[in-house]
């Protein structure tokens, strides 16, 4: 059975960017702990983003490479102390985050914990909470928060609840790729679009920075994140062709608001933005720079 995309209604929307009162809107996420003399340094050498420069307190994106500079996982890093962080990933992804670091670990002076399956709440604007794990949310102007207990947390935050659907809406809308399912096996970082979200040019080596690097400096792929607009529910999985050849697969895809039905694949350059495209209902949909606009 096809599972029912995600959707929100324009006051739903208008509620959660600028509404009062606040609108808090609950996920759920995987989570490692590493811990340990050597976490950082171990975190370091593993991970696409600066960990030496993380303050305690503080988090920051990264990804977790294969040897060839593929993408595996997408983690938010958080800080707890100068020897514990707590990376927080999507639930598909938590068990492989948790599977590589326990693999690749082989110092007595570290310790990798998880995976677990936690509540997390996100919120619009500033985030003034002390003692939480909290990191920048899935889209622009956002704060996500783990939580023990969604419902204290919102209480806590004095939030009501937001739609269901709306966080998936708005991630599509931003054209923010979820690794797992915007992405698959050979997706190099640059064809994900994240080299500016979670990537440091000025660390030292980390699994797959080989490949990032030259990829960086040579300044094109073959593959590109974009958008798609049609006038039907998306499909996800579905092939996406140009003139007769498959240049991409669906991936996320939503009903939104403001744009209608929307979908993220990645696709061969030679789609461009503004090119109409063959798509899931054997009807078609224009491709789109992101986010969507």
């Amino acid at each position: 059975m096809t599972r029912a995309l995600a959707s929100a209604t324009a006051d739903e929307r208008a509620a959660f960017i600028g509404g009062t009162p606040r609108t808090g809107l609950v996920g759920r996420s995987g989570v490692v702990w590493v811990e340990g003399p050597d976490a950082r340094s171990f975190l370091q050498g593993l991970l696409s983003n600066d960990i030496d420069g993380l303050r305690v307190g503080a988090s920051i994106p990264a990804l977790l490479l294969n040897a060839q500079g593929h993408l595996e996982a997408m983690v938010q890093v958080h800080r707890d102390n100068e020897d514990a962080f707590t990376l927080v990933t999507g639930i598909d992804q938590a068990a492989i985050v948790a599977d590589r670091l326990t693999g690749l670990q082989h110092s007595e002076a570290l310790d990798v914990f998880g995976p677990e399956v936690a509540d997390t709440v996100t919120v619009h604007g500033p985030l003034v909470a002390d003692g939480v794990v909290a990191f920048d949310g899935p889209i622009p102007g956002t704060r996500t928060v783990l939580a023990d207990d969604a419902e204290a947390t919102l209480a806590a935050l004095e939030a009501d609840r937001g739609a269901p659907g709306l966080l998936e809406v708005l991630r599509v809308e931003h054209g923010v790729p979820l690794v797992g399912v915007d992405t698959g096996e050979g997706t190099l970082v640059h064809e994900a679009g994240l080299q500016d979200r979670a990537v440091s040019f000025t660390k030292g080596c980390y699994l797959g920075q080989e490949t990032v690097a030259r990829t960086e400096h040579r300044g094109r792929v073959n593959r590109v994140l974009r958008g798609l607009r049609g006038s039907t529910a998306p499909t996800p999985g579905a092939e996406v062709r140009l003139d007769g050849r498959v240049v991409g697969t669906i991936g996320s895809a939503a009903i939104s608001p403001v744009f209608g039905p929307i979908a993220l694949t990645i696709l061969r350059r030679e789609a461009e933005p503004g090119a109409t495209v063959d798509v899931w209902d054997g009807g078609t949909a224009l491709v789109c720079e992101l986010p969507f606009r």
